[in-house]
């Protein structure tokens, strides 16, 4: 080897050695001057500043104000259920038409066999059973 590559390897091996936590460093400590200065930042404000810049409890609003997603009743007895704004359909054949739902044409559609089905469709016709 050559005195070029012993210096190199005596470099690598210096640079290798801290890393592995073998080598003790003989450069002197830092001196407080040399460290680099990092930007401080913003300056928290005095108490009387903070009085000056402050604002008045129930100046700032949001624009619209919020709307409660979700009532969760808590306690023992929840309370009454809010009351149903559709008026209650009366009991019987009329109510199912009432509701948008006619049994007969529901019991029609539900036949597997589509002249079954043609059939029952033709005797609510005649008999005026569908809307």
């Amino acid at each position: 080897m050559t005195t070029s590559h012993l210096r190199w390897a005596a470099v690598l091996l210096a640079m290798a050695l801290p890393s592995l936590g073998m080598a003790q460093s003989t450069n002197p400590p830092a001196a407080p001057g040399d460290t680099p200065r990092v930007a401080p930042g913003p300056k928290p404000l005095s108490p009387q500043q903070a009085r000056e810049t402050a604002t008045m409890p129930g100046e700032l609003r949001p624009e619209r104000p919020t709307v409660p997603q979700i009532n969760v009743p808590l306690g023992k007895n929840p309370p009454d259920p809010a009351p149903n704004p559709q008026p209650k359909a009366a009991s019987g054949p009329q109510a199912a038409s009432a509701a948008g739902v006619n049994d007969a044409v529901a019991r029609c559609e539900a036949e597997k066999d589509k002249n079954v089905r043609a059939r029952c469709r033709a005797r609510l016709a005649r008999e005026g059973g569908t809307r």
